[in-house]
């Protein structure tokens, strides 16, 4: 249960060093950059951008760069995007490389930006194709309803004399409007066409010029209209074929361009490969502008592991001489990242403590002492030795086949590793795929003796408060706060065992219990009132919170009842694999064909069983820890410790052999 110890770390070198020394301490990845606060009146300090004039250049160059690559990663996805399965989305679901292949891919700058030119000329090529494409469609839309018409679009523009309008009459007052116009203007000529939409009837209206306005006006009253046609040659029935030739010529022409897109797509790996090279470049060269510096020196502050500093210090300073590197404990006003340092067997169970929440530098890591009850818990959650088989071999294919890092990769060793747990609870509990096997229990079956697994589990439950009450005694002794230790975690032990013995001797009848509880019950109590009131000088306030402490033994007990959810999880389990087993079995009846429905009702039943108990499990065992346990003890308000470092977003650099 131990927090990693972590040095401030402060480098001092010359500036000409300083784009090595970045590289560098990027490869190494052990130090987490802290912004250092400079005095610049005092000491003539300035940024590093401001010595290096080149920095801001090159940021620009690189910005540039990134630019054009993710535009070449978005083309890519348009014609394909690259599938990933829910695991490879938690797990990061990146490329691997080896270390020597991402150098090679991502050096190849030059290339890359070739296939930047290509992929904007595509893409210009085919937003080319896609406007006139959208803008031939508007215009075929607009002609259609007038195909009929045999006389040329440019025409029907009329001239000084004539009035050409085409409209659009609405077909259920279509009389009304025609005579409306002819009583308006008798000598408007009206001729109707025909048209495939039956809410409209398309309508060439002749007049002199003199007489267009009555017609536009009665016409508007009814919010009709005249319609504008685009300018094209010939009728609109000549137009409507040119524009079908053309949209088809186009279709082809995209095509065309699409399979040129694709047959780009062999280069997304080089692409990815300098993306994340270039990126990799631009952090160095970010950091670097943002460094104290003055004329001759600059400076780097951060924090590391305290066992990292020898590698560091080996790795900077084989490459460069003029390096110093000094590191010192945290000031007690400093906030030092966290690093959770645990045995391996232990180091799959910090996933549960870093979903909760990092420690506070200087307390305690529970990962240690919730491993063991996170493992039982989840296999009396589960309860089932067949789950547990396919849980376990299920996640070590899935690390074995799917790269992960981080709390993905702890995740799903903590799950093959409590599928164990929950074969050794199925195996106690006779629970193997539910009673499909009907073997016999090593002890006894839940399902016909669920007070004795009630009582397990608030038996378990009552160890780990017991437990989490002791991980604050034992801090508050190491920090030296003797007192704390026995007045406020110590005296709950005698008063909380005892009002237990005195319950359970009372229940079992057993006189002697109840003597033993009810006098370490006062003895807890008693020490309680005297001590818990002891900040207050005024007598009667002491004792009065003194009492009013008592009150938390509500706050102790209710956290022993919540155990009985271990309880009703495994019965769950277990009786709806029992109801699946039972109507899978009822096709046995059908002769010859009955194991076929039978096998399919035994394999989707038990992998849905499987699928949400998992869950139900892993959220209930969690919660135990959060709520019973973490709440006696654990500090939040760490904060994560987050290396400078090789941070790629396409690309997972592995060493040789294991891409």
């Amino acid at each position: 249960m131990a927090i990693a110890k972590m040095k401030k770390v402060s480098l001092v070198a010359p500036v000409s060093c300083a784009d090595g020394i970045i590289r560098v301490l990027q490869d190494v990845g052990v130090v987490e950059i802290e912004q250092t606060e400079i005095e610049p009146e005092e000491y003539s300090w300035c940024q590093l951008a401001e010595v290096r004039e080149d920095l801001g250049k090159k940021q620009e160059e690189l910005s540039r760069a990134l630019t054009e690559l993710k535009f070449c990663i978005d083309f890519f996805d348009r014609f394909e995007r690259i599938k990933k399965n829910m695991i490879e989305q938690f797990a990061g679901g990146k490329v691997y490389l080896a270390n020597s292949t991402f150098d090679d891919l991502g050096s190849r700058v030059e290339e890359a930006h070739t296939v930047y030119e290509e992929c904007r000329r595509l893409d210009e090529e085919l937003s080319t194709r896609s406007n006139e494409e959208a803008r031939l469609l508007d215009n075929y839309n607009q002609l259609i309803s007038w195909e009929w018409l045999d006389i040329p679009v440019s025409e029907l523009a009329g001239n000084n004399r004539i009035s050409i309008d085409l409209y659009k009459f609405p077909s259920r007052f279509y009389e009304d409007i025609v005579s409306e116009v002819k009583e308006s203007c008798p000598r408007a000529y009206l001729a109707p066409g025909q048209s495939s939409e039956s809410r409209h009837i398309p309508v060439i209206v002749i007049c002199l010029s003199e007489d267009r306005d009555e017609v536009r006006q009665v016409l508007s009253a009814r919010s009709i209209l005249p319609e504008l046609l685009p300018e094209v040659q010939g009728t609109p029935k000549d137009a409507i074929g040119t524009i079908d030739q053309r949209l088809s010529r186009i279709d082809q022409e995209v095509t065309e361009l699409k399979e040129q897109a694709k047959g780009l797509l062999k280069e997304r790996i080089k692409i990815y490969s300098v993306y994340d090279r270039v990126s990799l470049a631009f952090d160095r060269k970010a950091l670097a502008a943002e460094c104290p510096a003055t004329r001759t020196a600059f400076l780097i502050e951060g924090w590391a592991p305290e066992d990292t500093l020898p590698a560091l210090e080996k790795a900077v300073q084989s490459e460069y001489d003029l390096v110093h590197v000094e590191a010192r404990d945290p000031f007690e006003n400093e906030n030092p990242p966290v690093i959770l340092d645990n045995p391996a067997s232990v180091e799959p169970f910090e996933a549960v403590t870093e979903v909760y929440g990092m420690p506070r530098p200087g307390t305690l890591d529970p990962s240690f002492a919730a491993m063991p009850f996170f493992f039982i818990f989840f296999g009396m959650a589960l309860g089932d030795a067949g789950y547990g088989v396919i849980l376990s071999v299920v996640c070590l294919l899935l690390l074995r086949k799917i790269k992960m890092a981080g709390t993905a990769k702890k995740l799903f060793k903590m799950m093959a590793i409590c599928g164990a747990a929950c074969v050794l609870v199925g195996a106690v509990t006779g629970s193997w795929f539910g009673d499909l096997f009907g073997i016999a229990p090593i002890w006894f079956s839940p399902l016909d003796n669920p007070l004795l697994m009630l009582g397990v589990s608030f038996a378990l439950g009552l160890v780990q408060i017991y437990v989490g009450i002791g991980m604050k005694l034992y801090y508050n002794i190491r920090q030296g706060n003797l007192k704390e230790a026995i007045f406020d975690q110590g005296l709950w032990y005698p008063f909380l065992t005892g009002f237990l013995l005195l319950l359970g001797g009372s229940a079992l009848g057993n006189p002697a219990m109840s003597e033993v509880g009810k006098w370490l019950a006062i003895i807890g109590a008693g020490g309680l009132i005297v001590t818990q009131g002891r900040a207050h000088k005024n007598i009667i306030k002491r004792l009065g919170t003194g009492i009013l402490s008592l009150y938390d033994l509500t706050g102790y007990v209710s956290d022993i009842l919540s155990y009985s959810r271990l309880l009703a999880l495994g019965l769950a389990s277990s009786v709806i694999a029992m109801v699946v087993n039972d109507m899978a079995k009822r096709f046995l009846s059908i002769r010859f064909v009955g194991w076929i429905p039978m096998l399919m009702i035994l394999v989707i039943g038990h992998v849905f069983n499987l699928a949400i108990n998992v869950i139900g499990s892993y959220v209930h065992s969690s919660r135990l820890q959060y709520v019973e346990f973490y709440g006696k003890f654990f500090e939040g308000g760490g904060r994560r410790f987050r290396p400078f470092n090789k941070k790629t977003k396409y690309i997972e650099i592995v060493e040789e052999g294991e891409a």
